[in-house]
């Protein structure tokens, strides 16, 4: 990450050349484009990963590989 900041007028301070990557990846798309579009990415991907997980956990204790008595046990 750059130390280059963009200072805008809500006191927002934003990586210039991120945001010139970013725009450039999307298509020279606008500034503010470009950010709702990384913003959108990054939550839809953490959505993601929070769902695949939790899938394979309900998956785990489905399967009986999960057992809750001994991690209270282990926690006592």
């Amino acid at each position: 990450m750059t130390e280059t900041m963009v200072k805008k007028e809500a006191g927002t301070q934003i990586d210039e050349e991120l945001l010139e990557e970013a725009r450039r990846q999307l298509g020279n798309v606008s500034p503010e484009e470009a950010i709702n579009q990384a913003l959108h990415e990054l939550v839809e991907n953490r959505r993601d990963r929070r769902g695949r997980a939790y899938d394979n956990l309900q998956r785990i204790a489905d399967q009986g590989e999960l057992d809750f008595d001994a991690i209270a046990e282990a926690d006592r």
